[in-house]
């Protein structure tokens, strides 16, 4: 990490801005989890599972199952608040190479996700004006054609929050705080008119065929395949809280470090909720075959099931105001995953697993400069294979999402052993009995999403692209990695990093003994 020189010529370190509130945390949190799949990928969602009963099963397991994981970060965050999250776990307890696989994978999920916004954007927008999906055609990937419109407003998005991630974290948290609460009340009123205008003999006949005949009333899928398959692509939509733990090193001094685990598990536990709620409520009003059938090609709103539902019994303004909401979940989630993926590209050029200039910081604003124009160069380049790419994308980060979430759960079972007199403000609940569970929960899916083989649900749908893309993707880390500066002496970042964590803790002691000397004794006078 380099500085500026001062009048005199000396040397001044440039350090991350500690700015980020509790409140900035839950809305980092909830940002990146409940953004726009809601409202893109429902007749996905129903497709796979099979129905709308198997599609909350999904979501519940995929709670369960995420959960072990989840947890880990509530120990590990505060036990380590340092910008690279689940990398510099990962590097003080296993060492560089597995720093730098880990690390790479967060990078990697994040940018994936960057581009999936983006190209979702001018998906949305071409709801509302189809001449940006149509008009203006450049070229055609994989059946999908390219539009200068879509191409321009995915540039615009990238560019935006790239300026915005430039001025400063507590600009991004605050904005992506501002975006959640909007999107999430005019989620909630759609809800609301979806139970309101809800047809109960549809779905008594729909249970009705479940009972009688499970494969007709799912679209020839049992329960179990039905939410095993969906289970497997959940991860893309149900993920995105561990935005969270790259912040823990810009937290405001105010901020106690245990809170920022507890914002990480409520923002999942309540977009769990709200996903639950919002791909059941158009099934309330229309058959959900009917979601299924909207394509791209098709009228307006088609794109997004739940704006098509509202408009189908009556309520075309909502439907359109639905795709103004999911436009502005687009950003917000952009603007969260961004920011996860510039301060873990940052924190490994600081630690030296890939070239330093990612591990400088502006001297004014305190921000990754360099990580910030990487990182949008990358998603600009995805932006122009178009929404062929749309599916593959998806199931490429549900990949990334199993090694980061499992790594940070090993990094907590290993720093027990390795460095037991770390710190722990917070304490993993359920002890090593749930946290092996989770390892084993993690290693299972990560088979099942690679390993194709007869009869499972769960494998990569499309390995002709997939795969491609995945190892094109990991290459671009392998690269950065072997032209990384090896001249630091061994050892000499993993002191720096402890002495960054006691820094932090340091602070925290300060801001509670500060305040415990604010409160009253109980022995003063009038």
């Amino acid at each position: 990490m380099k500085g500026n020189k001062t009048a005199d010529g000396m040397q001044t370190e440039v350090k991350l801005a500690k700015s980020i509130t509790t409140i900035g945390f839950f809305g980092l949190g909830l940002s990146a989890v409940f953004g726009t799949s809601w409202l893109l990928t429902t007749n996905s969602w129903l497709a796979r599972a099979g129905g709308p009963e198997c599609a909350v099963i999904a979501f519940i397991l995929c709670f369960l199952v995420e959960l072990p994981m989840i947890l880990a970060y509530y120990e590990a965050v505060p036990m380590m608040p340092l910008a690279g999250g689940e990398m510099s776990y990962a590097y003080l307890c296993f060492g560089g190479f597995w720093g730098m696989i880990v690390g790479w994978f967060g990078v990697l999920v994040n940018i994936i996700l960057c581009a999936w916004e983006a190209l979702a954007l001018s998906r949305l927008i071409g709801n509302l004006w189809p001449g940006v999906t149509t008009q203006g055609v450049m070229y055609n990937v994989l059946g999908s054609n390219i539009t200068l419109p879509a191409v321009v407003l995915g540039l615009l998005l990238i560019c935006g929050i790239g300026v915005i991630a430039h001025k400063g974290a507590k600009i991004s948290a605050n904005f992506g705080t501002t975006i959640t609460i909007i999107v999430s009340s005019i989620a909630a009123v759609m809800v609301i008119v979806s139970f309101a205008n809800w047809n109960p003999a549809g779905i008594s006949a729909r249970l009705a065929e479940r009972m009688a005949d499970p494969a007709v009333a799912s679209a020839g899928k049992d329960v179990f395949s039905g939410s095993i398959g969906l289970l497997a692509m959940l991860p893309f939509s149900v993920a995105g809280w561990e935005s969270v733990a790259k912040g823990a090193q810009e937290a405001s001094a105010s901020v106690s470090h245990k809170k920022i685990g507890l914002m990480l598990v409520l923002a999942v536990a309540v977009a769990t909720i709200l996903y639950i709620l919002t791909v059941l409520a158009p099934t309330l009003i229309v058959p959900w075959t009917d979601l299924i059938e909207q394509d791209s090609t098709g009228a307006f709103l088609h794109t997004a099931p739940f704006a098509w539902a509202m408009g189908s019994i009556g309520f075309p303004v909502l439907g359109a105001l639905l795709i103004v909401a999911a436009c502005l979940g687009v950003v917000g989630v952009y603007n969260a995953v961004f920011f996860a993926a510039i301060r873990q590209l940052y924190a490994m050029g600081e630690i030296g697993l890939v070239p330093k200039v990612f591990g400088r910081l502006h001297p004014q604003y305190k921000t990754p400069t360099s990580c910030i124009l990487l990182v949008s160069v990358i998603s600009a380049a995805i932006l122009f294979l178009g929404q062929s790419m749309f599916v593959p994308l998806i199931d490429v980060a549900a990949v990334s999402y199993i090694v980061l979430w499992g790594s940070t759960l090993a990094s907590v079972l290993r720093a027990r052993s390795k460095y037991p007199d770390l710190r722990r403000p917070a304490r993993y609940p359920g002890g090593k009995p749930l946290m092996y569970m989770g390892l084993a929960i993690a290693g299972v899916l990560f088979l099942l999403i690679l390993i194709p083989f007869p009869g499972n649900p769960a494998a990569l749908p499309d390995p002709v692209v997939e795969y491609p893309l995945l190892l094109i993707l990991l290459c671009i880390g392998v690269v950065l990695y072997a032209v990384r500066d090896k001249s630091t002496p061994p050892g000499t970042n993993t002191k720096r990093l402890f002495a960054e964590i006691k820094e932090q803790q340091d602070i925290a002691d300060r801001v509670q003994a500060e305040a415990a000397s604010f409160e009253p004794t109980g022995n003063a006078g009038p």
